[in-house]
Protein backbone atom coordinates (compact mmCIF):
# COMPACT_ATOMS: atom_id res chain seq x y z
CA UNK A 1 0.00 0.00 0.00
CA UNK A 2 1.50 3.37 -1.02
CA UNK A 3 2.00 6.33 1.27
CA UNK A 4 -0.85 8.35 -0.23
CA UNK A 5 -3.41 5.61 0.45
CA UNK A 6 -2.12 5.16 4.00
CA UNK A 7 -2.47 8.90 4.67
CA UNK A 8 -6.00 8.88 3.26
CA UNK A 9 -7.05 5.93 5.42
CA UNK A 10 -5.56 7.58 8.53
CA UNK A 11 -7.36 10.86 7.79
CA UNK A 12 -10.66 9.01 7.34
CA UNK A 13 -10.21 7.16 10.62
CA UNK A 14 -9.29 10.38 12.43
CA UNK A 15 -12.34 12.19 11.03
CA UNK A 16 -14.71 9.36 11.96
CA UNK A 17 -13.15 9.20 15.43
CA UNK A 18 -13.69 12.94 15.89
CA UNK A 19 -17.31 12.55 14.77
CA UNK A 20 -17.92 9.70 17.22
CA UNK A 21 -16.22 11.66 20.01
CA UNK A 22 -18.45 14.68 19.37
CA UNK A 23 -21.54 12.46 19.41
CA UNK A 24 -20.36 10.87 22.64
CA UNK A 25 -19.95 14.20 24.44
CA UNK A 26 -23.28 15.48 23.14
CA UNK A 27 -25.21 12.38 24.19
CA UNK A 28 -23.11 11.00 27.05
CA UNK A 29 -25.81 11.85 29.61
CA UNK A 30 -28.53 10.18 27.56
CA UNK A 31 -26.78 7.14 26.10
CA UNK A 32 -28.39 4.71 28.55
CA UNK A 33 -31.87 5.97 27.71
CA UNK A 34 -31.02 5.78 24.00
CA UNK A 35 -29.71 2.22 24.25
CA UNK A 36 -32.78 1.17 26.24
CA UNK A 37 -35.06 2.79 23.68
CA UNK A 38 -33.36 1.06 20.74
CA UNK A 39 -33.07 -2.34 22.46
CA UNK A 40 -36.82 -2.47 23.06
CA UNK A 41 -37.84 -2.57 19.39
CA UNK A 42 -39.32 -5.84 18.17
CA UNK A 43 -37.49 -8.27 15.89
CA UNK A 44 -40.20 -7.85 13.24
CA UNK A 45 -39.64 -4.06 13.21
CA UNK A 46 -35.89 -4.53 12.84
CA UNK A 47 -36.33 -7.00 9.98
CA UNK A 48 -38.76 -4.61 8.29
CA UNK A 49 -36.23 -1.78 8.47
CA UNK A 50 -33.44 -3.99 7.11
CA UNK A 51 -35.77 -5.07 4.31
CA UNK A 52 -36.50 -1.42 3.51
CA UNK A 53 -32.77 -0.82 3.20
CA UNK A 54 -32.43 -3.72 0.77
CA UNK A 55 -35.49 -2.54 -1.14
CA UNK A 56 -33.91 0.87 -1.65
CA UNK A 57 -30.82 -0.72 -3.19
CA UNK A 58 -32.99 -2.87 -5.46
CA UNK A 59 -34.88 0.19 -6.69
CA UNK A 60 -31.54 1.89 -7.33
CA UNK A 61 -30.53 -1.22 -9.28
CA UNK A 62 -33.72 -0.86 -11.33
CA UNK A 63 -32.58 2.66 -12.30
CA UNK A 64 -29.16 1.28 -13.25
CA UNK A 65 -30.74 -1.50 -15.33
CA UNK A 66 -32.98 1.03 -17.11
CA UNK A 67 -29.94 3.08 -18.15
CA UNK A 68 -27.53 0.26 -19.00
CA UNK A 69 -29.74 -2.34 -20.68
CA UNK A 70 -30.50 -0.27 -23.83
CA UNK A 71 -26.73 0.10 -24.37
CA UNK A 72 -25.84 -3.46 -23.33
CA UNK A 73 -28.72 -5.88 -24.14
CA UNK A 74 -26.99 -8.80 -22.40
CA UNK A 75 -27.00 -6.86 -19.11
CA UNK A 76 -29.19 -8.52 -16.45
CA UNK A 77 -30.94 -7.10 -13.39
CA UNK A 78 -28.77 -9.30 -11.16
CA UNK A 79 -25.72 -7.53 -12.58
CA UNK A 80 -27.35 -4.15 -11.93
CA UNK A 81 -27.71 -5.16 -8.28
CA UNK A 82 -24.00 -5.98 -8.19
CA UNK A 83 -23.17 -2.58 -9.73
CA UNK A 84 -25.17 -0.80 -7.02
CA UNK A 85 -23.60 -2.74 -4.16
CA UNK A 86 -20.15 -2.16 -5.64
CA UNK A 87 -21.07 1.53 -5.51
CA UNK A 88 -22.01 1.19 -1.84
CA UNK A 89 -18.71 -0.56 -1.14
CA UNK A 90 -16.69 2.02 -3.09
CA UNK A 91 -18.50 4.93 -1.46
CA UNK A 92 -17.59 3.79 2.05
CA UNK A 93 -14.30 1.95 1.52
CA UNK A 94 -12.74 4.62 -0.73
CA UNK A 95 -14.54 7.75 0.52
CA UNK A 96 -16.49 7.99 -2.80
CA UNK A 97 -13.25 8.31 -4.85
CA UNK A 98 -13.43 4.76 -6.21
CA UNK A 99 -17.20 4.49 -6.63
CA UNK A 100 -17.59 5.32 -10.33
CA UNK A 101 -14.25 3.71 -11.37
CA UNK A 102 -15.27 0.48 -9.60
CA UNK A 103 -18.70 0.45 -11.20
CA UNK A 104 -17.47 1.39 -14.67
CA UNK A 105 -14.76 -1.30 -14.52
CA UNK A 106 -17.43 -3.87 -13.68
CA UNK A 107 -19.45 -2.70 -16.71
CA UNK A 108 -16.29 -2.91 -18.81
CA UNK A 109 -15.96 -6.57 -17.80
CA UNK A 110 -19.51 -7.12 -19.00
CA UNK A 111 -18.63 -5.75 -22.46
CA UNK A 112 -19.18 -1.99 -22.21
CA UNK A 113 -16.50 0.54 -23.14
CA UNK A 114 -14.91 2.31 -20.18
CA UNK A 115 -16.04 5.76 -21.30
CA UNK A 116 -19.60 4.54 -21.84
CA UNK A 117 -19.70 2.95 -18.40
CA UNK A 118 -18.42 6.09 -16.73
CA UNK A 119 -20.89 8.21 -18.68
CA UNK A 120 -23.85 6.09 -17.61
CA UNK A 121 -22.76 6.04 -13.96
CA UNK A 122 -22.30 9.82 -13.94
CA UNK A 123 -25.71 10.27 -15.56
CA UNK A 124 -27.29 7.97 -12.98
CA UNK A 125 -25.87 10.28 -10.32
CA UNK A 126 -27.22 13.32 -12.21
CA UNK A 127 -30.70 11.77 -12.34
CA UNK A 128 -30.47 11.02 -8.62
CA UNK A 129 -29.45 14.59 -7.74
CA UNK A 130 -32.16 16.04 -9.99
CA UNK A 131 -34.80 13.88 -8.32
CA UNK A 132 -33.58 14.86 -4.84
CA UNK A 133 -33.85 18.52 -5.86
CA UNK A 134 -37.34 18.18 -7.35
CA UNK A 135 -38.64 16.02 -4.49
CA UNK A 136 -37.31 18.37 -1.80
CA UNK A 137 -38.52 21.44 -3.70
CA UNK A 138 -42.03 20.00 -4.04
CA UNK A 139 -42.21 19.03 -0.35
CA UNK A 140 -40.98 22.50 0.70
CA UNK A 141 -43.75 24.09 -1.39
CA UNK A 142 -46.32 21.64 -0.01
CA UNK A 143 -45.31 22.00 3.64
CA UNK A 144 -43.87 25.53 3.53
CA UNK A 145 -46.10 27.02 6.21
CA UNK A 146 -45.54 24.13 8.59
CA UNK A 147 -41.75 24.29 8.07
CA UNK A 148 -41.68 28.01 8.89
CA UNK A 149 -43.45 27.38 12.18
CA UNK A 150 -41.74 24.07 13.05
CA UNK A 151 -38.09 24.83 12.20
CA UNK A 152 -37.94 28.59 11.40
CA UNK A 153 -34.24 28.85 12.25
CA UNK A 154 -33.33 26.31 9.53
CA UNK A 155 -35.30 27.84 6.64
CA UNK A 156 -32.26 29.65 5.25
CA UNK A 157 -30.25 26.41 5.18
CA UNK A 158 -33.03 24.68 3.26
CA UNK A 159 -33.07 27.30 0.50
CA UNK A 160 -29.28 27.38 0.42
CA UNK A 161 -29.27 23.59 0.02
CA UNK A 162 -31.73 23.83 -2.89
CA UNK A 163 -29.56 26.45 -4.59
CA UNK A 164 -26.32 24.49 -4.19
CA UNK A 165 -28.00 21.27 -5.36
CA UNK A 166 -29.29 23.02 -8.49
CA UNK A 167 -25.79 24.36 -9.24
CA UNK A 168 -24.29 20.87 -8.81
CA UNK A 169 -26.82 19.42 -11.27
CA UNK A 170 -26.11 22.14 -13.85
CA UNK A 171 -22.36 21.64 -13.45
CA UNK A 172 -22.61 17.85 -13.91
CA UNK A 173 -24.80 18.16 -17.00
CA UNK A 174 -22.41 20.68 -18.54
CA UNK A 175 -19.45 18.50 -17.59
CA UNK A 176 -20.96 15.59 -19.55
CA UNK A 177 -22.39 17.46 -22.54
CA UNK A 178 -20.85 20.90 -23.14
CA UNK A 179 -18.26 20.80 -25.91
CA UNK A 180 -16.04 23.66 -24.59
CA UNK A 181 -15.48 21.73 -21.36
CA UNK A 182 -14.62 18.61 -23.34
CA UNK A 183 -12.15 20.57 -25.44
CA UNK A 184 -10.63 22.12 -22.30
CA UNK A 185 -10.16 18.69 -20.70
CA UNK A 186 -8.61 17.33 -23.89
CA UNK A 187 -6.28 20.35 -23.94
CA UNK A 188 -5.19 19.56 -20.36
CA UNK A 189 -4.57 15.92 -21.32
CA UNK A 190 -2.53 17.09 -24.30
CA UNK A 191 -0.27 19.12 -21.99
CA UNK A 192 0.84 16.02 -20.06
CA UNK A 193 4.47 14.80 -20.55
CA UNK A 194 5.37 13.72 -24.08
CA UNK A 195 6.85 10.28 -23.41
CA UNK A 196 5.96 6.79 -24.66
CA UNK A 197 4.31 5.89 -21.35
CA UNK A 198 2.34 9.11 -21.05
CA UNK A 199 1.38 9.13 -24.75
CA UNK A 200 -0.33 5.77 -24.27
CA UNK A 201 -2.18 7.13 -21.25
CA UNK A 202 -3.18 10.31 -23.08
CA UNK A 203 -4.56 8.29 -25.98
CA UNK A 204 -6.65 6.09 -23.67
CA UNK A 205 -7.91 9.01 -21.56
CA UNK A 206 -8.74 11.12 -24.60
CA UNK A 207 -10.62 8.23 -26.22
CA UNK A 208 -12.56 7.50 -23.01
CA UNK A 209 -13.45 11.17 -22.65
CA UNK A 210 -14.83 11.33 -26.19
CA UNK A 211 -16.85 8.15 -25.59
CA UNK A 212 -18.17 9.59 -22.30
CA UNK A 213 -19.42 12.73 -24.04
CA UNK A 214 -20.98 10.82 -26.93
CA UNK A 215 -22.68 8.41 -24.51
CA UNK A 216 -24.00 11.22 -22.31
CA UNK A 217 -25.49 13.15 -25.21
CA UNK A 218 -27.09 10.05 -26.72
CA UNK A 219 -28.52 8.97 -23.37
CA UNK A 220 -30.05 12.37 -22.64
CA UNK A 221 -31.74 12.32 -26.06
CA UNK A 222 -33.45 9.02 -25.17
CA UNK A 223 -36.58 10.53 -23.62
CA UNK A 224 -38.18 7.20 -22.74
CA UNK A 225 -35.10 6.04 -20.87
CA UNK A 226 -34.75 9.37 -19.03
CA UNK A 227 -38.44 9.38 -18.10
CA UNK A 228 -38.32 5.84 -16.75
CA UNK A 229 -35.14 6.61 -14.78
CA UNK A 230 -36.75 9.66 -13.18
CA UNK A 231 -39.93 7.76 -12.27
CA UNK A 232 -37.92 5.00 -10.64
CA UNK A 233 -35.83 7.59 -8.80
CA UNK A 234 -38.95 9.23 -7.37
CA UNK A 235 -40.19 5.83 -6.23
CA UNK A 236 -36.76 5.06 -4.77
CA UNK A 237 -36.73 8.28 -2.73
CA UNK A 238 -40.30 7.78 -1.56
CA UNK A 239 -39.24 4.33 -0.35
CA UNK A 240 -36.13 5.71 1.37
CA UNK A 241 -38.08 8.44 3.14
CA UNK A 242 -40.36 5.84 4.68
CA UNK A 243 -37.41 4.50 6.70
CA UNK A 244 -37.29 7.40 9.24
CA UNK A 245 -41.08 7.15 9.64
CA UNK A 246 -40.92 3.39 10.26
CA UNK A 247 -37.93 3.89 12.58
CA UNK A 248 -39.97 6.25 14.73
CA UNK A 249 -42.98 3.94 14.68
CA UNK A 250 -40.74 1.07 15.82
CA UNK A 251 -39.77 3.27 18.79
CA UNK A 252 -43.42 4.18 19.48
CA UNK A 253 -42.86 7.79 18.45
CA UNK A 254 -46.19 8.89 16.99
CA UNK A 255 -45.89 12.68 16.99
CA UNK A 256 -44.66 12.87 13.37
CA UNK A 257 -47.11 12.30 10.54
CA UNK A 258 -46.15 10.46 7.36
CA UNK A 259 -46.22 13.64 5.25
CA UNK A 260 -44.11 15.67 7.68
CA UNK A 261 -41.58 12.86 7.94
CA UNK A 262 -41.36 12.69 4.15
CA UNK A 263 -40.75 16.45 4.05
CA UNK A 264 -37.97 16.44 6.65
CA UNK A 265 -36.39 13.34 5.10
CA UNK A 266 -36.32 14.99 1.67
CA UNK A 267 -34.69 18.11 3.13
CA UNK A 268 -32.26 15.92 5.06
CA UNK A 269 -31.11 14.14 1.88
CA UNK A 270 -30.81 17.50 0.13
CA UNK A 271 -28.53 18.82 2.89
CA UNK A 272 -26.48 15.60 2.94
CA UNK A 273 -25.67 16.07 -0.74
CA UNK A 274 -24.16 19.53 -0.30
CA UNK A 275 -22.15 18.91 2.88
CA UNK A 276 -18.64 17.38 2.91
CA UNK A 277 -18.50 13.81 4.16
CA UNK A 278 -16.03 11.03 4.92
CA UNK A 279 -17.09 7.61 3.64
CA UNK A 280 -20.72 8.71 3.77
CA UNK A 281 -20.53 9.62 7.47
CA UNK A 282 -21.08 12.99 9.12
CA UNK A 283 -23.66 14.98 7.12
CA UNK A 284 -26.39 12.32 7.50
CA UNK A 285 -26.10 12.29 11.27
CA UNK A 286 -25.86 16.08 11.45
CA UNK A 287 -28.85 16.72 9.16
CA UNK A 288 -31.05 14.08 10.80
CA UNK A 289 -30.48 15.42 14.31
CA UNK A 290 -30.71 19.02 13.13
CA UNK A 291 -34.17 18.53 11.63
CA UNK A 292 -35.80 15.95 13.87
CA UNK A 293 -34.51 16.88 17.36
CA UNK A 294 -36.62 20.09 17.71
CA UNK A 295 -39.76 18.07 16.95
CA UNK A 296 -39.35 14.74 18.74
CA UNK A 297 -36.64 15.42 21.31
CA UNK A 298 -32.98 14.53 21.57
CA UNK A 299 -33.28 10.95 22.85
CA UNK A 300 -35.98 10.01 20.34
CA UNK A 301 -34.11 11.64 17.44
CA UNK A 302 -30.85 9.86 18.20
CA UNK A 303 -32.63 6.52 18.70
CA UNK A 304 -34.40 6.90 15.34
CA UNK A 305 -31.09 7.94 13.76
CA UNK A 306 -29.44 4.70 14.91
CA UNK A 307 -32.16 2.59 13.29
CA UNK A 308 -32.11 4.70 10.13
CA UNK A 309 -28.35 4.37 9.71
CA UNK A 310 -28.38 0.64 10.43
CA UNK A 311 -30.97 0.15 7.69
CA UNK A 312 -29.49 2.50 5.08
CA UNK A 313 -25.75 2.53 5.81
CA UNK A 314 -24.29 -0.26 7.95
CA UNK A 315 -26.40 -3.19 6.74
CA UNK A 316 -26.01 -2.30 3.02
CA UNK A 317 -22.26 -1.94 3.57
CA UNK A 318 -22.07 -5.43 5.10
CA UNK A 319 -23.94 -6.82 2.08
CA UNK A 320 -21.70 -4.85 -0.29
CA UNK A 321 -18.58 -6.50 1.17
CA UNK A 322 -20.04 -9.88 0.23
CA UNK A 323 -20.87 -8.67 -3.29
CA UNK A 324 -17.37 -7.20 -3.73
CA UNK A 325 -15.70 -10.44 -2.63
CA UNK A 326 -17.97 -12.47 -4.93
CA UNK A 327 -17.23 -10.25 -7.93
CA UNK A 328 -13.50 -10.33 -7.21
CA UNK A 329 -13.59 -14.14 -6.89
CA UNK A 330 -15.44 -14.48 -10.22
CA UNK A 331 -12.94 -12.14 -11.88
CA UNK A 332 -10.00 -14.14 -10.52
CA UNK A 333 -11.52 -17.41 -11.71
CA UNK A 334 -12.09 -15.98 -15.21
CA UNK A 335 -8.55 -14.67 -15.30
CA UNK A 336 -7.09 -18.02 -14.27
CA UNK A 337 -9.25 -19.85 -16.80
CA UNK A 338 -8.18 -17.52 -19.60
CA UNK A 339 -4.56 -17.74 -18.53
CA UNK A 340 -4.35 -21.51 -19.01
CA UNK A 341 -6.41 -21.76 -22.18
Amino acid sequence: MDKQKCVKIVLNLVTITILLTILYFVFRKDYQAILECVSNISLSSLLLLLGMGVGYQLLDAAVCFTLVHPRLPSFQFKQAVEVIYLGVFGNIATSTAGTIPLQSYYLYQQGMQVGSGMGIMILQYVFHKATVFLYAGFMVLLQGQWLKSAVPEFAKYIYLGLTICALIIIFLILLCTWTPIQQFLLWIIGKLPDTVKWNRRKAVWGNNLEILYAESKEMLLNRTCCRNAMILNFLKLFWLFMVPFLSMRALNINSMTFGKTQTLSAIMLLLIGVLPNVSGAGPAEFAFLLLFTPLIGQISAFSALILYRVATYFFPYILSIGVFLKVRKNRTERFEKTKYE
